[in-house]
């Protein structure tokens, strides 16, 4: 009976043993870790949500370190996974050259056997192990190869799901790596949007310089809104309509709205959401309110009012090289910075009470901007509900009426118009330049995507005369 017992008591303690053994060779829990962040999310123009994971090598590496340090591209990848390894030696070639940072997750497999695989092809990359699967989770993985480019400032610029090919992976790159002056176009050469660069006395420009007017006032004539102030929805009550226009921003669950009212007198608002810098713009000339990132080589930069007008459209000017930027298009038409593009973030035009019924946490724009102006009266007269054009624009289309709403957007630069009218409520479809574009119509918020990749595409929302006037090659989609 002595004998059972002590056998007993070593089988026992060889199972405690072996269970010991294959919880410390096994996956780890700590090998992972995510930083919880509620301003982070995976869309394009979201800041990217951090981690930390582990290389084969237990040398722990977090993605907030490279943080204005360098671009990271992240790659998910696997040894099974034929496209990763048709795609992987130009991650490879770009690594070599130390200016991004080329993070290469590995999905789930033998850290022994990932690092072995990346050995015998001469990869050099650093390989992060995600044994639980919790940063594919964060990343909403279901495939592979996946990438995602993120900046110096920790957005995400771009992303791909599937396999990137080399010609679009190295065009994906220009989004997060610094611009250097010596790297844009010079006289006589093209920007990468296709224009031709001109030096008229010493002034480098795309846009003919005849062409671009005064407005009226001169150069922040109309200030812009530098440091903006909010309030509740409920205290916007007292002083807008529910038929009021409200340009609606919803980044990160941040929901912004800015008021028409405040926007005719101002134009510009250099707002920070989150830790975004965004910048907000209307021209009331052209019924226009676009949003965009406002970092130029991954630096914040305030924007002001020019004071000159581009067929009709507000011309902006940043306050940290002076140099002109077309409103439609972000486009830097005149100065140093010509053949940059700024980057656009999607924004709402649409009724107060719809807003509010859809956000009613919503922030409002306040009347207290510092400025003395009658936010009550619109400037503009009859402007809105008449035909009339008050400046030149170059180009001229009688296919639609002159102030007829159009959502316009672009693509491998093509373009194409969609009348509002012509975008009922709920969904519809379009084969757009190979494309199908599926256009989503929610009780006035419009939104566009890429039906074969998900992604989401910006579009301006301004009169058709505007519209075309900047692109008079555009297509115009027709109700089906």
């Amino acid at each position: 009976m002595k004998k059972n017992n002590k056998l007993y008591l070593l089988l026992g303690l060889i199972a405690i043993i072996i269970v010991t053994i294959i919880i410390l060779s096994g996956p780890s829990q700590n090998n992972t870790q995510v930083i919880e962040n509620k301003d982070t999310g995976t869309r394009i123009g979201d800041l990217a949500p951090d981690f930390k994971l582990k290389t084969p090598q237990n040398t722990e590496i977090q993605l907030s370190s490279f943080k204005n340090k360098k671009p990271v591209i992240l790659s998910f990848w696997a040894t099974w996974c034929l496209p990763c390894e048709e795609e992987l030696p130009f991650f490879q070639k770009e690594y070599e050259k130390n200016r991004i940072e080329i993070l290469a997750i590995n999905l789930q497999e033998d850290p022994n056997k990932a690092q072995e695989w990346f050995n015998k092809r001469g990869f050099t990359m650093p390989i992060l192990l995600d044994p639980n699967a919790a940063v594919k989770n964060l990343y909403g993985i279901f495939t592979q190869p996946v990438t995602y480019f993120i900046d110096k400032n920790g957005v995400i610029q771009d992303k791909k799901f599937g396999q990137i090919l080399e010609s679009e992976f190295n065009e994906k790159i220009k989004k997060i790596v610094n611009t250097e002056k010596s790297n844009l176009p010079t006289e006589g050469e093209k920007t990468e949007f296709g224009d031709i660069v001109q030096i008229t006395n010493g002034i480098k420009h795309i846009a003919p310089l005849n062409k671009l007017i005064s407005g009226g006032p001169g150069k922040d004539g109309i200030p812009s809104i530098d440091n903006p102030k909010f309030e509740s929805a409920k205290s916007a009550d007292s002083w807008l309509n529910d038929e009021d226009i409200i340009f609606g921003i919803n980044i990160n669950e941040i929901k912004r709205a800015y008021p028409q009212r405040i926007l005719n007198w101002h134009e510009i608002v250099n707002d920070m959401i989150g830790n975004r810098p965004i910048l907000i713009t209307f021209c009331p000339l052209c019924g226009s309110a676009v949003a965009f990132e406002r970092t130029i080589n991954n630096r914040p930069v305030e924007f002001g009012v020019s004071g000159k007008l581009f067929n009709s459209d507000l011309v902006m000017y940043d306050r940290l090289t002076d140099t002109y930027w077309n409103q439609i298009s972000g486009k830097a038409i005149v100065g140093e910075l010509v053949g940059l593009k700024l980057s656009k973030v999607p924004i709402d035009t649409l009724k107060w009470k719809d807003w509010k019924e859809l956000h009613p946490d919503t922030q409002v724009l306040s009347k207290n901007t510092g400025f003395i102006r009658d936010y009550s009266r619109y400037p503009y007269g009859d402007y809105e509900s008449s035909s009339r054009i008050i400046f030149p624009v170059e180009n001229e289309d009688n296919r639609l009426q002159e102030k007829e709403i159009v959502y316009g957007i672009e693509i491998s630069g093509k373009t194409k118009a969609y009348p509002l009218r012509n975008l009922k409520e709920g969904t519809t479809t379009d084969n757009f330049n190979g494309i199908i574009i599926e256009i989503n119509n929610n009780k006035g918020v419009i939104s566009f995507k890429n039906k074969d990749t998900n992604e989401g595409i910006v579009p301006v929302r301004n009169f058709w005369f505007a519209w075309v006037a900047h692109y008079p090659n555009t297509g115009l989609y027709t109700e089906q």
